[in-house]
Parts: C-alpha cells; sequence; structure tokens
C-alpha cells in the first residue's frame, strides 16, 4: 500500500495542498490530467482525479488537519479544507481499499 502523508503545516493555503495531490498522484501522467498541475484548486476536479486513483490501495494522512476547527469554517482556508476533508472521506468510504488517517502532532 502507498502512503501519502499530508501535513498542514506545509502548506500557505490550501492551495498548496492541491499542488502537492496533484504532484504525489503523478497527475502529469495520467490521461486527462497532464496540463492541470493545481486541479484548478476545485473540490469538482479533485473529487473526479482521486476517482483516477480510486484501485491504487493508497493510504492518505493527513497531519494536523484539526477538523473540529476545520469544521467551524472561520477562515476560507478552513471552508476550503473542509470540502477536501469530506471529497477524501467519501473517497474511502466508496472505495474501502484506500484508507485515511488523521494524525495531530503535539505542539
Amino acid at each position: 500500500m502507498k502512503e501519502f502523508i499530508f501535513n498542514r503545516k506545509n502548506y500557505k493555503s490550501y492551495k498548496d495542498f492541491y499542488t502537492q495531490i496533484y504532484r504525489d498522484l503523478d497527475g502529469k501522467n495520467t490521461i486527462d490530467w497532464e496540463d492541470c498541475k493545481d486541479l484548478f484548486f476545485s473540490s469538482d476536479s479533485l473529487d473526479e482525479f482521486l476517482w483516477y486513483n480510486h484501485d491504487k490501495n493508497i493510504k492518505f494522512t493527513f497531519v494536523n488537519f484539526d477538523k473540529e476547527i476545520i469544521k467551524l469554517q472561520k477562515k476560507f482556508d478552513d471552508f476550503k479544507y473542509n470540502i477536501v476533508i469530506e471529497i477524501f472521506e467519501d473517497f474511502v468510504k466508496e472505495y474501502p481499499n484506500n484508507q485515511l488517517e488523521f494524525i495531530m502532532e503535539d505542539e
């Protein structure tokens, strides 16, 4: 099983996350996604792009994504990350060969 780790501390905004997921899942070598280096920062694009990877048995680890704070959506980035989290949660429910884990590091 491949594992991809996304640490929120490494991103200035949700846009950096989109760029990393595209890079990590080799979007430039994925049919229909060769020229979409940032998935247009779109949740619809992310959802569709994940489908192209549904059979790869991937473990997605989200580090320092405090779901309780994100769900409050007090910041625009939290609003965007909340959508991203929902997409990933739905993805692993629909394709249980993939996994999703959340880890909070101690500060």
